[in-house]
C-alpha cells in the first residue's frame, strides 16, 4: 500500500471514529438526563409515577419496596447525582475523541499539536474513567499507555516539523 492510500484509508476510519463519538457523546448526555429525572422523582417522592410509565405492572411493588426503606432515598440520590457526573466526563471524553479524529480527518498529517494534547486530555480522562468502573490497576495501565501515545504524537510532530521544513 502506498502513502496516499494509506492516508486516505486513515482519513475515512477517522471519519468513522468521529461519528461515532459523536453518537457516544450524545448517549451519554441522554443517560445523565434520563438520572437526573430519576433524581429528581426520588427527591420528590414521585416515583410510582415514573416507574409506571417504565413498567407499569411492577411499579407498586418497586414503589412500595423502596417506601419500606426510605434510608436508601439519600443513597439512591447520591448515586444518581455521581451518575449524572460520571455521564457528563463520558460525553466530554468522547467530544474530546471526535475532535482528535475529526483534526486527523481534516489536517494533511495525524502529527500536529492538537492532538498531543487532546491524546493527552483523553489520557487523564481515559484513567478517571477506569478508576471509576473497574479500579486502581486497570485505571494506571489506561494512563500510562495513552500518555505513552501523547509522547509517541509529540514525537511525531517533531519529526513532522522537520520533514516540514526540509520540503
Amino acid at each position: 500500500m502506498n502513502k496516499e492510500t494509506k492516508l486516505t484509508s486513515l482519513k475515512k476510519t477517522s471519519k468513522v471514529f468521529a461519528i461515532f463519538a459523536k453518537i457516544f457523546e450524545v448517549f451519554s448526555y441522554v443517560g445523565a438526563g434520563i438520572c437526573a429525572v430519576a433524581a429528581g422523582l426520588i427527591a420528590t417522592d414521585s416515583l410510582s409515577i415514573g416507574l409506571k410509565m417504565v413498567q407499569p405492572d411492577d411499579a407498586d411493588k418497586i414503589y412500595n419496596m423502596l417506601s419500606q426503606h426510605m434510608e436508601m432515598k439519600p443513597a439512591l440520590i447520591i448515586f444518581m447525582i455521581l451518575l449524572i457526573i460520571f455521564m457528563f466526563i463520558n460525553a466530554f471524553l468522547m467530544r474530546k475523541i471526535g475532535t482528535l479524529f475529526r483534526n486527523i480527518n481534516n489536517d494533511y498529517s495525524p502529527f500536529i499539536p492538537e492532538n498531543t494534547k487532546l491524546i493527552k486530555i483523553i489520557a487523564v480522562l481515559g484513567a478517571v474513567i477506569a478508576l471509576i468502573e473497574v479500579g486502581v490497576v486497570p485505571a494506571v495501565m489506561v494512563g500510562f499507555i495513552l500518555w505513552g501515545v501523547a509522547l509517541l504524537f509529540d514525537y511525531g510532530c517533531e519529526l513532522q516539523t522537520e520533514s516540514d521544513e526540509i520540503l
